[in-house]
């Protein structure tokens, strides 16, 4: 009895240890589960702003993958693309579909993109073939998603491949629109306004030319189909209770219609 009573003793610590490291694991486990890469862009204000801590883009995926503890790594977009694919990420803001074994959300975001000239200038820009003779000022990858006359006058190879030129800065592109005349810029509307008011540069003074689709929207991609479908089902709650609208005025995106309209019911 007393060997029982002893055993028993010396037992219940081991269970105890064998318990907490059990439990410990779980822990551990749920909270590397938890925590997030997610791959943005590089500062493109209204959407991406102070290295990535601040936002539209950036406060619409907080809210839609809240509970998860999110470390958003900036990056090229030509990179942000292809991040889930090559491993560095675990969640892509602001992408194409593309092939590879990966899970596409609902759009998320939406650009307004025009093609921009100072007044000053007098160019006759009234269809995308116009562009072909000026210097064309776009973001990386812009070819591949602005329409197909667009990427056949402007992809590498292409006779007019040497008039257009990417920014992986937007800040750096639109700068380089205000330095020199006779060039023509490819961009979101509230990008450029943004930067436009920021270098004090008079947002009168220029033409704004519809040559393009009136929106051109984006996806995220994910390494797990069940944080995509969470995701989509927070983004569509967004939406519903007017979450969504009320973060495009506070950054000042106006759209005639938004990726709501479009969220499957």
């Amino acid at each position: 009895m007393k060997n029982a009573k002893q055993k028993s003793r010396y037992l219940l610590p081991l269970r105890l240890t064998i318990y907490s490291s059990a439990l410990f694991a779980v822990v551990h486990l749920y909270a590397e589960q938890s925590k997030l890469t997610v791959a943005i862009s590089t500062d493109m204000p209204p959407y991406v702003m102070q290295s990535g801590s601040e936002g539209l883009e950036v406060d619409i995926v907080r809210h839609a993958l809240e509970g998860y503890e999110l470390e958003f790594v900036q990056m090229p977009l030509s990179d942000v693309q292809n991040a889930v694919q090559d491993k560095k990420a675990d969640v892509a803001i602001g992408v194409l579909v593309d092939d590879g074994d990966i899970f596409y959300s609902d759009h998320l975001v939406t650009f307004v993109n025009f093609a921009i000239t100072k007044k000053s200038d007098d160019l006759a820009i009234d269809s995308i073939d116009d562009l072909k003779t000026h210097p064309v000022l776009t973001w990386q990858n812009a070819y591949l998603e602005l329409g197909g006359e667009f990427q056949d006058l402007f992809s590498p190879g292409s006779e007019y491949r040497s008039n257009y030129h990417e920014f992986g800065d937007q800040a750096k592109q639109v700068a380089q629109f205000w330095k020199a005349d006779k060039q023509v810029i490819v961009i979101d509307r509230s990008i450029f306004e943004f930067f436009t008011k920021v270098m004090k540069q008079p947002i009168d003074s220029v033409n704004y030319h519809s040559l393009f689709p009136p929106v051109t929207e984006f996806k995220a991609s994910f390494k797990d189909k069940a944080i995509k479908d969470s995701f989509n089902k927070k983004l569509k709650e967004m939406c519903q209770s007017g979450k969504y609208v009320k973060l495009l005025e506070m950054y000042d995106v106006e759209l005639e219609t938004t990726v709501c309209d479009k969220l499957p019911q």
